[in-house]
């Protein structure tokens, strides 16, 4: 009986102590919750400086690249959960999924031009969890032989 009683004070130890321990899950709780504990409504908002580039006339085979700048203009973490190029000839570079409120971040869009000839225009997507979840940057090429 008394081992029994010490067992299970022991496994209660063991159980009170690893609830209190720290790990990533509850210190990413712990860091929303000083974003979302000031009263306002609770957002995260996707700002570019920009979303349209024109290269104007470029040769045929020639690999454009172009970094679009934007910023979490929310209250709460922006997580970046996907960047989806247009077509298999474009393809992108986050510089970072998870955006503090006013912190900065890039998505470079480059754009092999080999097979494509005349006024191109290429679409980026950019999903996060923002009030507007999905967000689009394009570029614009003339392609010329």
């Amino acid at each position: 009986m008394k081992r029994r009683l010490i067992t299970v004070m022991l496994v209660s130890f063991f159980i009170g102590y690893s609830c209190g321990s720290e790990n990533t899950e509850s210190n990413q709780d712990s860091t929303m919750e000083e974003y979302i504990d000031d009263g306002r409504e609770k957002h995260a908002a996707i700002s570019f400086e920009e979303d349209f580039y024109d290269f104007g006339k470029v040769k045929h085979g020639e690999v454009l690249s172009y970094t679009f700048t934007f910023t979490n203009t929310g209250n709460i973490p922006l997580i970046i959960s996907d960047v989806i190029a247009g077509c298999g000839c474009t393809t992108t570079k986050l510089t970072r999924k998870v955006l503090k409120p006013n912190q900065e971040a890039s998505v470079e869009v480059v754009f092999n031009t080999r097979g494509w000839h005349g006024s191109q225009y290429k679409n980026v997507t950019i999903v996060s969890n923002a009030e507007t979840s999905k967000r689009s940057v394009s570029i614009k090429a003339n392609v010329v032989s």
